[in-house]
């Protein structure tokens, strides 16, 4: 069994510096590990992590494994210095609300009829400051 301490160590010194989130086979460094996210489009470790990098082939391979797959998700996640934060949401007028574009896809799809808020004078949703994921570094 590995001692913690020196797997700590050892990944800070091969992973620290800078993560860049597009390159093939690279595992993102420990939790523990001080870095600095490259975003090329892929997600920061910071926000997604995965419990397997590597995802059995077939379901045969992975029930023999009987590996589970876990995806943990922070999207409130603080950026390091020398990070760009990510993008946020933009509060432009589309169907006076009811719509909204992703970002990454720029696929336009309509608002939950639950989420749906009318916009105000400012071309903002009315209760902008109650909803956390739409503020984010506002």
């Amino acid at each position: 069994m590995p001692n913690p301490i020196s797997v700590i160590i050892e990944n800070q010194n091969s992973a620290g510096g800078a993560f860049i989130t597009n390159e093939q086979g690279l595992l993102p460094p420990l939790v523990t590990t001080k870095y600095v996210v490259e975003d090329q489009g892929n997600s920061s470790p910071r926000y997604v992590r995965s419990t397997l990098y590597c995802i059995p082939a077939t379901a045969d391979l992975l029930k023999t494994t009987a590996l589970s797959i876990t995806l943990t998700a922070s999207p409130m996640a603080r950026t390091d210095e020398g990070e760009y934060e990510p993008p946020i949401v933009n509060f432009g007028e589309l169907d006076a609300g009811r719509r909204f574009q992703c970002l990454m896809c720029k696929v336009t799809r309509d608002v939950p009829t639950a989420y749906f808020q009318h916009l105000g004078h400012t071309v903002q949703r009315v209760d902008n400051n109650e909803r956390p994921e739409l503020v984010l570094g506002t």
